[in-house]
């Protein structure tokens, strides 16, 4: 049995994944997963699963959510593998291994990740860690505002990943290939400077400046068109050594 959050919120089972149904039961699913083993309380929950005023009957909802979810994780034999789905006073906890969640699993090969001395076991680990992401975090999900923030956290923790797999190319001497992990991103992320960075630098040390210059002015153009304001530190930085 797998959990994810790193991509559509899902549960997989020997037997395919479990079908969860609505958005709103995949969301109360996220909440409890973000929380995992701690009890998440009923007014966190309907914050998770509306973003305006609750209905009357929110709680009912919720509760008729839980049970459903129950059976479902009864029909994937959640108990063969510890996992339950537990009421906690006014509140509901779902306990499980966490190397059953994905965003778990990710977070511990970054932490590996970070340990290692030789940049080519860094490159591995970073490696399995973006391996497990499907998409956009939290997907499918009816996103709240904690569940919004959730996922805005995950993807900058994964968008840290992607800088961090090209530093590891880049001392490995392994320039182009820093710079196509970085494109990818910056051209999905425009306005993050950081990225555009170093893929800027990446690209001069891969031996294409004239894409490297390219690339600062583009970004130049698009944080004066869209957000009134002149290139940051890192991006002038990088600019200046090329």
């Amino acid at each position: 049995m797998e959990f994810r959050l790193l991509g559509t919120v899902s549960v997989d089972t020997r037997r395919g994944p479990l079908p969860l149904g609505p958005a709103k039961r995949r969301s109360l699913l996220a909440a409890l997963l973000l929380s995992a083993n701690t009890p998440v309380s009923i007014g966190r929950l309907t914050a998770c699963l509306w973003d305006d005023e609750p209905p009357s009957q929110a709680r009912g909802v919720i509760q008729g959510h839980v049970s459903r979810l129950r059976a479902l994780l009864a029909e994937g034999d959640a108990e063969a593998y510890g996992v339950e789905l537990l009421t906690a006073g006014d509140a509901y906890a779902l306990r499980l291994p966490e190397t059953l969640l994905d965003a778990q699993r990710f977070e511990e090969l970054l932490t590996l990740a970070r340990e290692q001395r030789d940049p080519a076991d860094t490159v591995l680990m970073l490696g399995d860690a973006l391996a497990l992401w499907r998409g956009p975090a939290l997907g499918g999900a009816f996103a709240g505002p904690p569940l919004q923030a959730a996922a805005h956290s995950l993807e900058e923790s994964r968008l840290s990943a992607v800088e961090q797999l090209a530093r590891a190319y880049g001392r490995l001497g392994e320039h182009h290939r820093a710079a196509a992990v970085l494109r990818t991103e910056a051209v999905a992320h425009p306005l993050r400077e950081s990225l555009s960075a170093a893929l800027m630098t990446a690209l001069y040390q891969a031996g294409r400046q004239s894409e490297a210059l390219d690339w600062f002015h583009r970004t130049r153009r698009l944080l004066a068109d869209e957000l009134g304001i002149d290139p940051g530190r890192e991006l002038a930085d990088a600019y200046g050594l090329i």
